[in-house]
């Protein structure tokens, strides 16, 4: 299976789509995500920021599609920006 195919297929997991379309994750749902991609051996990269008083606890997870095309997603485990905010 091409990296594409695994890729989308890892993206339409319930897992991804929690991430997606949730303001906050839990710990064990980003746990979940990242084992998904190890299995597949899709690369990636992932930052953490524990917080601080004036930013949230967020993660900062990049999905390699390709040496051109990325996925990034930027997930806060508390309410409110964090330093991967735009």
């Amino acid at each position: 299976m091409s990296i594409n195919k695994r890729i989308l297929t890892i993206l339409s997991t319930d897992i991804f789509k929690k991430l997606i379309n949730s303001d906050t994750v839990q710990i064990a749902q980003l746990n979940a995500a990242i084992t998904l991609l190890i299995e597949s051996r899709i690369p990636f990269d992932l930052q953490f920021s524990p917080g601080t008083r004036r930013e949230a606890t967020a993660a900062d997870l990049l999905i390699y599609i390709n040496p051109t095309t990325t996925v990034n997603f930027v997930i806060s485990f508390d309410p409110g920006g964090s330093i991967f905010s735009n």
